[in-house]
């Protein structure tokens, strides 16, 4: 009897030390759903938009600050497509089922064949997270607004 070869797809390809090819397509064709002006950079309009289609709600400012700290963006401190690879990469060797989450989330299976385009479901349905978080982003901004006068006053 020989050996079952394992039906697990795996994301990163140990002997090229980077993504498996159909990862790579899947991750570049989901980068492209928010590269709306199709520059090749992720604005922070367009990291936003990336952030809620796969947690829910934006990136807060300390994880924006270290997303452009540490992977490539062009002189606008935007995210790269190069950057946003970087970045997955980073996380799908630390935490490889959080990039599963993503991949899934984006309607491609575990063989990272695209089953279903959701972009348009998730757009409706981050519209409504949207409107229900609005008053919670305005709370939080008052709050960064009073806190920074404190500190204004202290100085």
């Amino acid at each position: 009897m020989g050996k079952k070869k394992s039906s697990v797809f795996k994301l990163i390809d140990e002997e090229e030390d980077y993504f498996a090819t159909k990862a790579e397509e899947a991750l570049k064709e989901i980068f492209s759903r928010y590269d709306q002006d199709g520059d090749q950079c992720l604005s922070d309009k367009e990291l936003d938009d990336f952030a809620i289609g796969c947690n829910g709600k934006p990136f807060d400012k300390v994880s924006i600050s270290e997303i452009k700290d540490c992977f490539d963006c062009n002189d606008k401190q935007w995210l790269t497509i190069r950057g946003f690879m970087e970045m997955y990469y980073m996380q799908t060797i630390s935490e490889p089922a959080e990039t599963w989450k993503d991949i899934e989330k984006h309607g491609y299976d575990r063989q990272c064949n695209l089953i279903k385009n959701n972009n348009d479901e998730n757009k409706k349905d981050d519209e409504n997270k949207k409107d229900d978080e609005k008053p919670k982003i305005e709370e939080e901004k008052e709050e960064e607004k009073e806190e920074e006068k404190e500190e204004e006053k202290t100085e």
